[in-house]
């Protein structure tokens, strides 16, 4: 018997029904929604009015200059032109000097250290400027001019034709007649226009806004009177949520909300950090420039060719494989195989000649001081040797280190272990590699600096402290001796002077 009462109660007063309770949820939004002065919908008949049509009318006609204009304008181009708007003159004359044209130029009239030190302090200056105040202000006028022209592109020409199919884009010649529409076909463009009408902070200053706009076109696409009125229309619209109540009447759905959100666009410190990255990518980009052209020239002095043969395994094509998949690089493919061909062609034959004649027939005043000159020379044939066999260990059919990245290579992309293996070999290789290259490079170094001691010494004949027997000893070198010193003196410097065109480390680690 209580449940049948319960069961009367309950469908006369509704209860605790959900669908009882969002149909007076409903009706009590519909209540409220008349209570306003905007008759924008009839809940009875779920009908949008043509009241509403000429409230967005009114708006896209206003703001339709605007729209064209934005339509037309990227992105970045925004972000340029509200920076622009925002730099001292200071700051243009220090960013255009920072440009990769001007960096460019300034590189073909100064040295490059002298450069980069210019464009160090212009930098340095630039960026000072930018203080907390002023990003602040810059990221400011960028949000509002973003929301805004977000505002502008709504597509009031879309909700429009909903109402009165005879409206033309952009076209306010003719009077639009618009009828009564079912809610449902607005729904849409309703929630859509309250995520982007309900960002503008409508509080907020927007002088300085429509003072860009002006410097863009040089007219304002819109006035600023307008815009206020426009946002005086707004707001209390807003304020009463009177689009969010139609959408929950025409959705059928009490509990929708538009959850709006506000964010503060920062363009500042990206566009200082790009500034910086163009400055040092143009200044890589022409250190990479001047020291490939130094590096051809170098290289057809010492070999008569810049076209040397590379290692037959440790060698840039076999390197690209795995800089493909960003795992590293052979990082001194290219030195090495320098280093390697000077050994074969030139230290074991004008070098190994140079040194049979002095220090093998030469009469040393003290044997002592021909000790450096040969063991340099000695460890130069060693590494030749030593070369060839690290090349071998990175042979991918057979070598220790090369079997080892081949077999890891295509797990690389899976598995992080071999991803980390393969980078740990990976800078192994580039030690043994940079190793050889400095090793050798000192060597070169103490053979010739003891060679030139010998040249300072030939010149002192017949009063040498050196080498007691130099008649002897040209007699072996028919009569050219002094000349093939010089020669391999200066071949010697030439290939030192290569090899310090390639920054090479050794990682302690």
């Amino acid at each position: 018997m209580g449940s049948f009462f319960s069961n009367i109660f309950s469908s006369l007063f509704g209860g605790n029904d959900p669908e009882a309770v969002r149909k007076r949820m409903l009706k009590n939004i519909a209540k409220n929604l008349q209570k306003t002065k905007y008759h924008f919908y009839k809940a009875s008949s779920h009908e949008a009015d043509p009241s509403l049509a000429k409230f967005f009318y009114d708006i896209y006609k206003a703001i339709s200059p605007a729209q064209l204009m934005f339509q037309n304008i990227a992105p970045n181009a925004l972000k340029k032109l509200v920076i622009d708007a925002s730099l001292s003159e200071a700051q243009h004359a220090a960013l255009d000097s920072l440009s990769e044209e001007a960096i460019a130029e300034s590189s073909r009239k100064m040295p490059i250290k002298d450069l980069e030190a210019k464009l160090k302090e212009a930098f340095e200056k630039f960026s000072q400027e930018f203080d907390s105040t002023k990003i602040s202000k810059i990221d400011l006028l960028y949000t509002k001019t973003v929301l805004f022209s977000t505002f502008c592109q709504y597509d009031f020409y879309f909700l429009l034709k909903k109402f009165d199919n005879g409206v033309r884009e952009h076209n306010f010649s003719a009077v639009p007649r618009f009828q009564t529409i079912n809610g449902t076909y607005i729904s849409e463009d309703l929630k859509n226009f309250i995520a982007i009408a309900w960002t503008l902070p409508f509080e907020q200053d927007w002088e300085d806004v429509f003072k860009l706009l002006r410097t863009l076109k040089g007219v304002e696409p819109v006035t600023l009177s307008t815009w206020k009125k426009i946002i005086a229309r707004l707001r209390p619209i807003r304020d009463r949520h009177v689009f969010e109540m139609m959408v929950q009447l025409i959705t059928d759905n009490p509990s929708w909300k538009e959850s709006v959100k506000t964010e503060d666009l920062h363009i500042v410190e990206d566009f200082i950090s790009e500034t910086k990255r163009t400055m040092e990518s143009t200044i890589a980009n022409i250190k990479a420039k001047q020291t490939a052209g130094k590096v051809d020239n170098l290289l057809n002095q010492i070999f008569g060719t810049s076209d040397i043969q590379p290692l037959k395994n440790y060698n840039e094509s076999n390197s690209s494989a795995f800089a493909r998949k960003d795992l590293g690089s052979y990082l001194y493919a290219e030195p090495l195989g320098y280093l390697k061909q000077f050994l074969l062609e030139y230290t074991k034959k004008e070098i190994r000649e140079l040194s049979d004649i002095l220090l093998v027939r030469g009469e040393w005043a003290n044997q002592q001081l021909a000790t450096p000159m040969s063991e340099a020379f000695h460890q130069l044939m060693d590494i030749s040797e030593q070369i060839i066999a690290f090349d071998n260990k990175m042979a991918e059919d057979s070598g220790e280190l090369g079997l080892k990245l081949k077999t890891l290579l295509p797990r690389s992309e899976r598995d992080r272990e071999a991803r980390n293996i393969i980078g740990t070999l990976l800078g192994d290789a580039n030690n043994m590699a940079a190793k050889l290259i400095l090793s050798a490079s000192q060597f070169f170094i103490s053979y010739d600096r003891n060679l030139k001691m010998c040249l300072e010494d030939f010149v002192k004949m017949p009063k040498c402290e050196l080498l007691l027997n130099w008649k002897d000893l040209d007699h072996y070198a028919e009569g050219k001796l002094k000349e093939k010193c010089v020669d391999v003196y200066k071949k010697i410097y030439s290939f030192v002077s290569l090899m310090q065109n390639f920054q090479v480390e050794v990682d302690e680690e």
